[in-house]
């Protein structure tokens, strides 16, 4: 039994951790800024403790007393918080934190692509972040995800605002190739994680026992749906300007530039087998998942 502080818990990866992290025997603790959200952790035995993820103090006085920390704190747009104060400084403002505290470990999520291209401004501040956290010492394990899909949230709202009148719109070619991964199996592997002192110092890239390309995913949530619309393959020049002006225009566009090149390229772990080679067991394939759980269910009434 690990005793643990989770930071991002109420987001769509968090969710599925503490509940994993919970199921699996050990002591939770999680740093939140409003308490109602994590309510159901709290139900299930979770101390929960009221404060910013990315104040050092809150970190500092949250992580006494526990042994590890998982951090699944990022953002995938540049505002209304930013990228440098939460991808960027946050994992390094964890990494002190973590030392200070005295923690065994800190399990870090980061995202498959992540690297130094001005092309991406995401991938960018992530790989700077992992950087940073390096660069304080704490002894840690960075885990690359590819997709990570469930129930609801994810790349499920993104395909959700594609459909615009009697289209669903595709950006781009929809031929990138990606390794989808369900939030269940990602959750399993984070919190095993912390049991794994052989991975310390290392940047494990994840992703499920299927490659398909993006169109093939907005295929499975068009069909689960039953969404009977023609697709609509936008060119990339065409969308990234669309782009540009809808989010000078609005706080929560549709699509950003950045998310439009992101959906480009290829978003793939380091081989098939990634997380039977590094954990053992193999992931549930998303392509028999997604037809079933993305389906609509029928509300029943009282």
């Amino acid at each position: 039994m690990a005793r643990i502080l989770l930071l991002g818990s109420t987001g769509f990866v968090g969710r599925g951790v503490a509940h994993k992290i919970l199921d699996g025997g050990h002591q939770l603790r999680v740093l939140v800024r409003d308490p109602m959200k994590a309510a159901a952790f709290k139900v299930r035995g979770a101390q929960v403790v009221v404060g910013d993820a990315l104040n050092p103090q809150s970190v500092i006085q949250a992580a006494q007393g526990t042994d590890h920390i998982i951090s699944l704190i990022a953002v995938r747009r540049n505002r209304p918080q930013s990228y440098l104060a939460v991808n960027v400084d946050g994992p390094r403002m964890l990494g002190e934190a973590a030392k200070v505290a005295g923690v065994r470990s800190v399990v870090f999520v980061s995202a498959i692509g992540s690297k130094l291209d001005p092309h991406f401004k995401y991938y960018t501040s992530r790989w700077m972040g992992e950087q940073e956290l390096a660069k304080t010492g704490v002894a840690g394990t960075i885990l690359r995800f590819s997709f990570i899909l469930a129930e609801e949230g994810g790349i499920l709202n993104d395909f959700e605002r594609a459909i615009v009148g009697p289209f669903a719109i595709i950006p781009g070619s929809g031929q990138a190739k990606m390794q989808p991964i369900l939030r269940e199996d990602a959750a399993r592997c984070i919190v095993e994680a912390i049991a794994r002192p052989e991975l310390l110092g290392h940047i494990i890239e994840l992703g499920g026992p299927e490659v398909v390309t993006y169109e093939s995913i907005f295929d499975w949530f068009l069909k689960a749906r039953n969404i009977k619309k023609a697709k609509l393959k936008l060119p990339v020049p065409l969308l990234a300007t669309a782009a540009i002006a809808m989010e000078t225009l609005s706080t929560n566009p549709p699509i950003t530039p950045d998310e439009v090149n992101m959906i480009q390229v290829d978003n793939l772990a380091a081989g098939i087998d990634s997380v039977s080679s590094q954990f053992g067991w193999r992931p549930s394939a998303p392509s028999s998942w997604a037809p079933v759980n993305w389906a609509k269910r029928p509300r029943t009434g009282r």
